[in-house]
């Protein structure tokens, strides 16, 4: 085991760094054999480098022997790649300043992440307030019919058929009848040789509908149906069963997820939002090439 390797099993394995100061890691011949120019790392350094390569976790003695071993191994080609000019190159400036800025970027992003996440209770209670609707849901049934049977002779009187059968069915439906029993008899009047589907559309929230049909749907009492509408496979009735607003306790960690993000959002684009990047059309192309 190297000099390396052993002090950073002694001093993170053991428990021997107390402090975040301690030196856990030292670094010896960077300067070569003339003179004597150890690095040694501290407990703090090398914790922050090991988050940083493990974000969310945390290193194995074994990784964290890897990492010091490597460690030493990257200095030691800095310091070669110096001697040889190569930190003067342009190729090393460019890279260095989009890694400078996307590091800064990430922390950056990642203290605005923490601090948007801070939600008070006040702020919780005036969104619930005012989204109210965005917490309603129903429990559906869905009597669906459809509208083309590759194997009809005339597909559009098929699908006027379907659509005839459709407002009929709707018609019953509203007057209370089972749907489930409505569909099976709508797909024996189109002789229609495929099994019909669940009548049991479950719980369903205006985010989860389609945009056309949301708001009909969420505007019935329960028992009632909607219109017949035409969707892209076929003819549908939905039939509200129950209807409710879950209570805030219920939708409070939903509701702080959405602040968080909308809190993001807000910071991002107020630093975001203020630059302008113009390219040259000469080298970029045209806006319609891209």
């Amino acid at each position: 085991m190297s000099r390396a390797v052993f002090c950073a099993v002694l001093c993170l394995g053991s428990g021997f760094a107390q402090s975040a100061e301690d030196p856990v890691l030292q670094i010896d011949g960077l300067c070569g054999a003339a003179k004597s120019c150890p690095v040694v790392v501290s407990r703090r350094q090398f914790e922050a480098l090991a988050s940083f390569l493990a974000p969310g976790g945390s290193l194995t003695l074994t990784a964290r022997n890897r990492l010091a071993e490597a460690y030493g191994e990257a200095l030691a080609l800095e310091s070669a790649a110096i001697e040889s000019g190569i930190d003067q190159s342009i190729e090393f400036q460019e890279r260095m300043r989009w890694f400078r800025a996307k590091t800064l970027g990430d922390l950056l992003r990642k203290r605005l992440e923490k601090e948007s996440a801070v939600t008070p209770d006040a702020e919780i209670h005036a969104y619930y307030r005012a989204q109210l609707s965005k917490f309603e849901e129903v429990k559906l049934q869905r009597i669906v019919l459809p509208n083309r049977n590759f194997g009809a002779q005339d597909p559009q009187k098929f699908e006027q058929k379907a659509e005839q059968v459709a407002a009929q069915l709707r018609e019953r439906a509203a007057q209370g009848e089972d749907p489930a029993q409505l569909q099976r008899e709508g797909y024996e009047a189109l002789e229609f040789g495929g099994a019909p589907p669940s009548v049991e559309a479950g719980i369903r929230r205006r985010a989860y509908l389609p945009a056309e049909v949301s708001e009909e749907i969420f505007s019935l009492r329960p028992g009632e149906v909607s219109k017949v509408k035409r969707e892209a496979y076929g003819f549908v009735i939905y039939k509200v069963e129950s209807k409710r607003r879950l209570p805030e306790e219920l939708v409070r960690e939903e509701i702080a997820r959405e602040l968080a993000k909308e809190k993001l959002a807000s910071a991002l684009k107020a630093i975001t939002g203020r630059i302008r990047t113009e390219l040259n059309e000469s080298y970029f192309g045209t806006a319609s090439a891209r």
